[in-house]
């Protein structure tokens, strides 16, 4: 198991990079476009696949490396703060790349075994409340970090345009809700963007997480997922906007 494990890290590390955008799934036919009582367009509940190779065609660069890194806890997906525990990563990032690591940096670390000797530390860039693809990676293996992965370090976006059309794209939009049955309870909703440098997308994710059933399985097949065009306007595969649907 734990040779199967460490065969599998690379490709678990590389497909990171895609964010987690893929919760989004099938949902029922869309519903009405306009919402009564208000000015705002309805972004339905759809099925929006994911084509990885469209949002993050080139891998990302890599290099062997031994860090010294006992004793990380899991920390999952928080703004970066000094703390002492995680400046061994921070320190290599500004050594080797010339970045100072501050709170526009989301932290992530998680384990892939219960004691907790393999997995990946993330460092991901943010812009406001969009995420992006510009991260630094860490494999870790038995307290050591033996290689980093990176991407678009050096890449630039204006940020200022990014995030109106956020706020355009929120002004102009209301997201469909689903109905649950009575056998279905609701656990969690989420809502990110997400920025890819390499092809300049701008990408708007809603997911559902409810339960069902007896055992209380966790369902996640209802979402919406849609590129941010220009002038704030919702673009799906094959659909100019939301309102063409």
């Amino acid at each position: 198991m734990v040779t199967d494990m460490r065969k599998l890290i690379a490709v678990v590390l590389t497909v990171i990079l895609t964010l987690s955008l893929s919760g989004c799934g099938r949902q029922k036919p869309a519903g009405p476009v306009d919402i009564t009582g208000s000015s705002k367009q309805l972004l339905p509940l759809q099925y929006m696949p994911v084509f990885e190779e469209e949002l993050e065609p080139d891998p990302p660069q890599f290099e062997e490396i031994s860090l010294p890194c006992h004793d990380i806890p899991e920390i999952q997906s928080i703004r970066f703060s000094d703390d002492p525990e995680l400046s061994v990563f921070s320190d290599f990032i500004k050594d080797r790349f010339g970045i100072e690591v501050d709170e526009s940096w989301k932290i992530f670390v998680h384990y892939y075994d219960d004691q907790q000797t393999y997995g990946m530390a993330e460092f991901m860039y943010t812009i406001g409340d969009i995420d992006t693809n510009r991260c630094v990676i860490f494999q870790l293996d038995e307290g050591n970090a033996v290689r980093v992965y990176f991407k678009n370090l050096d890449s630039s976006v204006d940020a200022d345009d990014l995030t109106d059309r956020v706020d355009l794209f929120r002004s102009r939009y209301e997201q469909e809700r689903p109905v649950l049955g009575k056998d279905e309870h609701l656990e969690e909703e989420k809502v990110s963007y997400v920025y890819y440098y390499n092809t300049n997308r701008l990408v708007y994710c809603y997911n559902v997480f409810f339960s069902y059933g007896e055992f209380g399985v966790i369902n996640n097949d209802w979402g919406t997922q849609c590129f941010i065009g220009e002038d704030g306007e919702a673009q799906f595969f094959g659909i100019v906007s939301a309102k063409d649907i």
